[in-house]
């Protein structure tokens, strides 16, 4: 019975030994073929010194006769080996004391290939068919459709080689808080340099006090992200009572740093990308309102944000949501929602605002297919991106996450490259360059208007076409009067192409920083601005390319009073006066016209309608009175200018009429002026003409006379005070 007890106990050392012996050797095999398959059945060697290529091929044919060689310089080459002779190859040729160094051909690649701890777990930079998945108890590696990805690795290759990274880019988050001290985060988290740490001073007048990291508009403070201490993990955590994983989480996807060893590299990470957090979101649920998020986006703007990303939306159309982006220089990326809907039928907003500077986003699993939970429409969701089984970090530490949210900072970072490469670009051209440059999938066809992800390599290697505005905005102004108010008419012009994004002012003489990028300033629309007080004023305009000017305008204050013109003529019976006047004021406009009898001051005429009314018709009236004298003619402007126009009316009858000359001969068809002399020069008697034979000659009423046919007629001149004259006319035949 013991015997057979030590024969069971070996037999089950010995299987358990074989089967340890097979789990060994089955590893090894594949780790083989895998070294093999990578390395192309390629291996380099390096030589102390320089070989001969004859010792070379002597060397390599004494080793493996199959073996050759596809690269030879100096003391390099590169050799070609069978599969079945390629470790062995690989031994053999460590022993030659000739050899300074020996290895395998591996692959090189930028992340997907970095130093940092979870690389293999970010499908969306480098997707080789598979990934790994954590769950709580082990290490998962998942299956994926090969070449899945978005071709980051290749992308950040071209930034270093063509050295395209420039300037610094900044990122708004729009989200829940973001744990600013993370250690894969803190190096690439936005500081505003304006502002003093904990002091309880708005130092560069922004309106927040403190905001170093950005702003909580949800708690209303510079909290930006709230921890609770876990022991059991000795980490701080996020807050239960005021979640701020997922803004954590967008954030790693964006920013995280790259190469330092620990847990992932960002998208944007080989970019100097900056993550500006503003917490609109918050509470268990990670709810929010819109006012909240308008003052956010209003921060970003005036703070110099290029980027906004904002994984939320809402069903409920917001006007103001609407004009504070359309009205912003940002690129905003927003999430199309997770609700396996049509955009198109139900909106989703900010996603489905048609605006030129919003890219919305849905989102597809490591196999380029829509989650049942992807929201689509052709019209209303640009493109899609990586969204399904995404790790980033979290507070205090790394999760996965999935969902559209997740997919929109892909987006985000994918222009943040593009934005950190070349400066004055602007929003609708980065959003068309990256549209047109997707990875197409052909099963997102019919879902989006362009169906596919983002290709960053392709979109980066075609940067080099964005157009560029480098001119600030230009105006011109010119006042006009509206009764009491001014009206100054503004020639906006963005000579630059990107387009005109803003046009404020404000009263007085100012400096550009006051106008926070466009956020302050009273807005001015249609192209005008009504006043009622003159004096300057500062106008800001801006372009979506982030050029801005300011420029100073004097509105004139109308001091003038009415310009008045007056004439009278006098009835044929002497009974009747007319007085005709034009009155003009080329500002602000005619008020009141009266007449007072008398020489009268322009003070007289107050109050109002003191004096007889007169009404203008196209700035002409007239009105009669019977006796001669004095008469003040008062005007006034909507300014409150003041002006009286004194004019003396008197009969004075014409004592004297005659023509200079009796008798006139013209030719037929001729033309001339009959001029006739009165006396006193001052006489108020008009002069009427009339022919005694207007078949012969015709006379107007102011004396031309018009020759028709030969013949003789007469042509009388006659005054109300009963004067008369006359002058022969012959008319004769035209001359050959």
């Amino acid at each position: 019975m013991v015997k057979r007890r030590k024969h069971l106990h070996k037999f089950v050392v010995l299987s358990i030994f074989l089967l340890f012996f097979l789990i060994v050797t089955t590893i090894v095999k594949i780790n083989r073929q895998r070294i093999y398959e990578r390395s192309n059945g390629e291996i380099v060697v390096l030589f102390e010194e320089e070989i001969s290529w004859d010792d070379l091929t002597q060397m390599i044919s004494n080793i493996d006769e199959s073996a050759k060689v596809k690269s030879y310089l100096g003391d390099y080459a590169l050799i070609e080996v069978e599969k079945e002779e390629y470790f062995h190859f690989l031994k053999r040729v460590k022993k030659d004391s000739r050899i300074a160094a020996v290895q395998t051909n591996d692959e090189i690649q930028i992340t997907g290939y970095t130093n940092d701890a979870y690389t293999d777990v970010q499908w969306a930079i480098h997707n080789p068919g598979q990934y790994l998945y954590f769950t709580d108890k082990d290490v998962v590696l998942r299956s994926a459709k090969e070449d899945l990805d978005m071709d980051v690795d290749l992308a950040w290759q071209e930034l270093e080689k063509k050295g395209l990274v420039k300037r610094e880019v900044v990122v708004a988050i729009i989200d829940t808080g973001v744990d600013y001290s993370h250690p894969d985060l803190a190096q690439n988290m936005w500081i505003n340099e304006g502002e003093i740490d904990k002091d309880g001073i708005d130092n560069d007048n922004n309106g927040y006090v403190d905001d170093i990291y950005g702003w909580d508009f949800y708690n209303d403070d510079a909290s930006i992200c709230h921890y609770k201490y876990d022991e059991a993990s000795g980490l701080n955590l996020s807050l239960p009572e005021d979640k701020d994983d997922h803004g954590t989480h967008i954030a790693g996807i964006i920013g995280a740093v790259a190469n330092n060893h620990i847990g992932i590299a960002g998208i944007a990470s080989y970019a100097n990308v900056k993550i500006m957090p503003l917490k609109v979101n918050g509470g268990k649920k990670g709810t929010g309102n819109i006012s909240s998020a308008i003052e956010a986006i209003k921060y970003a703007t005036m703070m110099g944000a290029d980027i906004c990303n904002m994984s939320w939306g809402t069903t409920k159309y917001s006007e103001v949501l609407y004009k504070v982006i359309k009205e912003s220089d940002m690129l905003f990326v927003a999430a199309a929602g997770n609700s396996g809907t049509n955009n198109g039928v139900k909106p989703v907003y900010p996603a489905s605002f048609e605006l030129d500077n919003v890219i919305s986003v849905t989102f597809v699993n490591p196999y380029g297919e829509l989650s049942d939970l992807a929201n689509y429409g052709t019209a209303s969701v640009d493109l899609a991106a990586p969204g399904e089984d995404i790790f980033s970090t979290i507070v205090g530490n790394y999760a996965f996450m999935s969902g559209s949210s997740m997919a929109t900072p892909h987006v985000s970072a994918v222009a943040a490259l593009i934005y950190s490469s070349y400066e004055n670009i602007y929003p609708a051209n980065v959003k068309e360059l990256i549209c047109n440059n997707i990875k197409p999938i052909s099963n997102l066809k019919g879902y989006m208007a362009y169906p596919g992800i983002p290709n960053a390599y392709h979109t980066l290697v075609m940067s080099s076409q964005l157009l560029r505005d480098e001119e600030a905005p230009e105006l011109k102004f010119e006042t006009l009067y509206d009764q009491k108010d001014f009206l100054v008419l503004i020639d906006a012009i963005d000579p630059g192409g990107s387009g005109l994004r803003t046009l404020k002012y404000i009263k007085g003489e100012r400096k550009i920083h006051e106008f926070h990028r466009g956020v302050s300033g009273a807005e001015i629309t249609d192209g005008f601005l009504r006043v009622s007080g003159a004096g300057i004023y500062t106008f800001y305009a801006a372009d979506y390319a982030g050029n801005e000017m300011i420029k100073t305008y004097e509105i004139l204050e109308d001091l003038e009073g009415p310009e008045i013109i007056a004439t009278y003529s006098v009835s044929d019976d002497y009974k009747t006066r007319t007085i005709s006047i034009r009155v003009k004021d080329d500002k602000s406009g005619i008020r009141r016209v009266e007449f007072l009898k008398g020489k009268k001051e322009p003070t007289d005429f107050l109050p109002a309608t003191v004096g007889t009314v007169i009404e203008l018709k196209d700035g002409k009236a007239s009105f009669d009175v019977t006796e001669d004298g004095f008469y003040s003619i008062f005007a006034s402007d909507h300014r409150g200018n003041l002006a009286v126009k004194l004019l003396e009316v008197n009969v004075v009858k014409a004592t004297g009429l005659r023509f200079p000359r009796l008798q006139k001969t013209l030719y037929a068809g001729e033309q001339k002026m009959l001029y006739t002399y009165i006396k006193p020069i001052n006489t108020t008697d008009r002069i009427y003409y009339s022919s005694s034979n207007e078949n012969i000659v015709t006379v107007s009423k102011s004396g031309k006379i018009t020759a028709k046919e030969e013949g003789i007629a007469y042509v009388y001149a006659r005054t109300p005070s009963g004067l008369s004259v006359r002058c022969k006319i012959i008319v004769i035949r035209k001359m050959p």
